[in-house]
């Protein structure tokens, strides 16, 4: 008896190059895992019985016996009419410690794709039939700002995990959705400009007419912001401080330092050295204008800011937002200040901007009431505005 050897990626790879050379009916002897010299990668071995006359396989079977007469019958060769899946069987039937557990985890597998090609199937079909109680909900995020693919994200998940299901009330399914908005605020840390004790230079960018000019008074009049705090204000607006400003200054005792030429600050920024906080309020310019980005290098060189603040108005259109903002971001504003709550009804863009803009929100603000349209980054003050209808 003659053996040949062959290998493969797989068993059945392995037995097909033999039975190409020496014909379908094949006797296995033995096959084996061995591993690839060249790269390491795994292989399949299996051995073979050949004729040694004429290269053909040569056909075995064990001596039957007659247990009559207990004589041995004469050994004669016979052509093997296994197939190829017969083979297999014969192999797996030896092999049980290994190789039928390979086929159990095959069949496992097999049982857990149909599983998830049900679970998807189910899944689609109650999509279509959310229960009125949700749909509703939905198409109100939507109407109150949110983008349509996180006003349905947030609504499968309250479908999904409500404890009620499907009869959850408009207050349960409410719940379910404040607990997933909450992880998608970030608050700036202000003990990074109260709790030290070198003077804070703070920068205030943003397009013209998003409030920048109130906000820096809010946050210098806050207590909880820089109150407490010796500050003075910069303003850079080329027609001199606001009516307002100046009225807040006299009613604060907040300087209020006028600066209508750029080669003025220098000057101004080196008499600030007896203020704990400097905020320095950059007149609003258009992100488009000719040398929009040099001016604002420039004046970031002169300042050197220890913070900058983005502000953005909510009452703006989201994609106008962010052509502008953009441009801002190159700055790397260190906080977002956002304005004007009161003069929208589309309260979800906030979290639109949240995901977009990445950055801690310092502050809110609505009005013009300097010591009382101001709000630190709550949760509650964006959530009251969104459900208060629906609770």
């Amino acid at each position: 008896m003659n053996v040949k050897y062959y290998t493969g990626r797989s068993l059945a790879e392995a037995i097909g190059r033999a039975k190409r050379d020496y014909g379908s009916d094949i006797i296995l002897l033995d096959s084996k895992e061995i591993r690839n010299e060249m790269d390491g990668s795994k292989l399949v071995q299996v051995s073979i019985s050949v004729d040694e006359k004429n290269g053909k396989v040569k056909s075995w079977r064990p001596p039957s016996v007659d247990r009559q007469k207990e004589r041995p019958l004469p050994k004669k060769e016979v052509e093997s009419k296994e197939d190829f899946n017969q083979v297999i069987s014969n192999i797996l039937a030896r092999r049980p410690k290994t190789l039928n557990q390979e086929k159990q985890i095959l069949e496992e597998l097999a049982a857990l794709k149909e599983q998830v090609n049900q679970l998807k199937i189910k899944t689609t079909d109650e999509e279509a039939k959310l229960p009125e109680n949700f749909e509703r909900i939905r198409q109100n995020l939507i109407k109150k700002g949110f983008k349509s693919s996180m006003a349905e994200a947030l609504i499968k998940k309250a479908y999904y995990f409500s404890p009620a299901g499907a009869q959850a009330t408009s207050a349960e399914i409410i719940h379910t959705i404040k607990n997933e908005l909450r992880s998608k605020i970030k608050r700036y840390d202000l003990a990074q400009i109260t709790d030290t004790a070198q003077r804070q230079v703070i920068m205030l960018v943003g397009p013209t007419g998003v409030g920048k000019t109130t906000m820096v008074m809010k946050l210098a009049a806050h207590p909880k912001i820089l109150a407490q705090k010796e500050v003075a204000i910069i303003s850079t607006d080329p027609y001199g401080p606001s009516e307002a400003l100046k009225a807040f200054s006299k009613m604060s005792g907040v300087p209020v330092i006028e600066k209508k030429r750029e080669d003025e600050l220098s000057e101004v920024m080196r008499r600030m050295n007896g203020y704990e906080v400097v905020l320095v309020d950059v007149a609003g310019t258009s992100p488009f204008a000719p040398n929009f980005m040099k001016k604002m290098e420039d004046y970031t060189k002169i300042i050197k800011p220890d913070q900058i603040f983005l502000v953005a108005a909510m009452n703006t259109d989201v994609e106008d937002f962010f052509a502008s903002a953009s441009l801002y971001l190159l700055l790397k504003p260190s906080g977002l200040i956002l304005t004007k709550f009161d003069e929208t009804n589309r309260w979800g863009k906030f979290f639109t901007l949240m995901d977009e803009l990445d950055l801690p929100v310092v502050a809110f603000g609505e009005g013009k009431r300097i010591f009382i349209d101001i709000a630190l980054p709550d949760e509650n003050y964006v959530f009251n505005k969104l459900f208060e209808d629906q609770a």
